[in-house]
């Protein structure tokens, strides 16, 4: 895992207006989580542009880790006790829409914990399980890899995820 510095203020994260973000049975990349049990407790709230993001994602999306990409989409991530983001490959079907691309090995994805972790609050990675995360602690994955976060706890979960690529290749 690598880190920053947290800038950001977890009230101001806490406040957001999050959006319920449905993901059973009408994610592809959840087709084979077909056992009713999985009806209400897969999927997490979600807080996306086009709404205003808070002020310390601009200084964010400048540091030198996404020089190399000239697009940039930040989001923040609230995830209930109890739900889950099974082990899957996001489908990236909004960006490949709205940008035009068609092999998603060219999107990355980074994956920023906005606190330590807490108990019951797990994410993978492939075949890591991360568990000792601090606020600051971010991971990076490629296109189609598999990952997954789960919240067996009794706090909210907060991260932030930042999805780059170049859109001139």
């Amino acid at each position: 895992m690598e880190y920053i510095k947290p800038i950001w203020n977890l009230e101001e994260i806490r406040s957001l207006d999050y959006e319920f973000v449905e993901t059973y049975q009408k994610n592809p990349s959840y087709d084979h989580y077909h056992h009713s049990r999985y009806k209400d407790i897969i999927g997490n709230e979600a807080y996306y542009l086009p709404k205003p993001m808070p002020s310390f994602i601009d200084e964010i999306i400048k540091y030198p880790i996404f020089d190399e990409f000239d697009i940039v989409l930040p989001g923040i991530h609230r995830m209930q006790p109890g739900m889950v983001l099974p082990l899957h490959a996001d489908p990236f079907g909004n960006i490949k829409r709205l940008y035009n691309i068609e092999d998603i090995e060219q999107v990355y994805r980074y994956l920023f914990f906005l606190e330590d972790s807490k108990p019951g609050h797990l994410t993978q990675l492939e075949d890591k399980i991360i568990v000792n995360n601090e606020a600051g602690n971010y991971i990076k994955w490629k296109g189609s890899a598999l990952h997954a976060a789960f919240n067996m706890g009794i706090e909210d979960r907060y991260t932030m995820q930042i999805t780059c690529f170049n859109n001139s290749i």
